[in-house]
């Protein structure tokens, strides 16, 4: 399983897994930025889904029940034996992706889901590209499918910054959020952020986000053309910006993190809220919300994410 792929270009260089096309180390010059695993073997066993790819379906689905055309399709449900969680143990992010090609700079994986694979139907195709350059890393996703079926895939970093995360600065470019019950699921509501704890639209101490683990709505809940979703700024004023293509951005603020040596992990040692999810994906469970953004793609269908992680200097 050590078989890791490493790139690089100017600045930056990543640690990439064929393990769930995993991104486990990504550093500015020395400085490593998101949380990750040092045995890869322990980003199969900790099941936290450190810089993993997570789909077909990201996010949790309510009963592990899906609709299509009128016919049921049942996911494993992992996740407290009720909801499903990343699609199930055997998501994405458990698969080995085969390396199409390498270079100094990018790798592209692929992962080939048969009909059925996580409950759902279609014989899926899903590729994702890493491509470094001198201000910071790409990720380009695509998928395709012989039948109708669900697509929201989601990568899941775990940002550090390598800083007390706490004391940094979180600005989230949305106005609205979805509210969740005891389960973590969307209860179908979309409330405004203004004069709640989860207004982040200025920089606030990440301090403040140390319970949250929700959905913000980005561009009108549609998928567009690249937008900011999400800055994240360290006490010294190195900056990480998000763009993406998608409608939503899970922030997960690590509540649930295990509490691991430090000698084990890349970035800041793991424990409970030493790094932050920043999720661009399609909105939770959204085949069971009919006034959430489809996440659905047909025959002929192309599913397209850019994500953009651009590390800079605030001024």
């Amino acid at each position: 399983m050590n078989d890791a792929i490493e790139i690089s270009c100017g600045p930056f260089t990543a640690r990439l897994l064929p393990l769930g096309a995993t991104l486990s180390r990504f550093q500015y010059h020395d400085r490593d930025l998101v949380l990750g695993f040092k045995d890869p073997s322990d980003h199969l066993t900790i099941p936290i889904y450190a810089g993993a790819m997570v789909g077909p379906v990201a996010n949790r689905i309510t009963n592990g029940c899906v609709q299509i055309s009128s016919q049921t399709h049942q996911m494993p449900r992992n996740e407290n034996g009720e909801t499903t969680l990343h699609s199930g143990d055997d998501g994405l992010h458990a698969h080995r992706w085969s390396v199409v090609y390498q270079q100094s700079n990018q790798v592209l994986f692929e992962c080939m889901l048969a009909d059925q694979a996580c409950g759902l139907p279609g014989n899926r195709t899903i590729t994702v590209e890493y491509l470094l350059d001198r201000s910071g890393l790409q990720v380009n996703i695509s998928a395709s499918s012989d039948a109708k079926t669900p697509m929201n895939i989601a990568h899941h970093p775990y940002w550090t910054l390598e800083t007390d995360l706490a004391r940094a600065k979180l600005t989230l470019a949305a106005q609205h959020f979805l509210p969740v019950d005891a389960l973590g699921l969307p209860t179908g509501a979309i409330e405004t952020v203004a004069d709640t704890p989860f207004d982040f639209r200025n920089a606030e101490p990440i301090g403040a986000a140390s319970q949250l683990d929700h959905n913000y709505c980005l561009a009108n809940g549609r998928r567009s053309i690249p937008h900011l979703a999400a800055s994240l700024t360290a006490v010294d004023g190195l900056t990480l910006d998000i763009t993406t293509t998608e409608p939503g951005l899970q922030v997960y603020a690590g509540s649930g993190l295990p509490d691991l040596a430090k000698n084990r992990t890349f970035g800041s040692k793991s424990q409970a809220n030493a790094a932050i999810a920043l999720e661009p994906q399609g909105w939770p469970d959204a085949p069971n919300n009919d006034n959430f953004p489809s996440i659905f793609i047909d025959v002929g269908d192309v599913y397209r994410q850019e994500t953009r992680y651009n590390i800079r200097y605030a001024d």
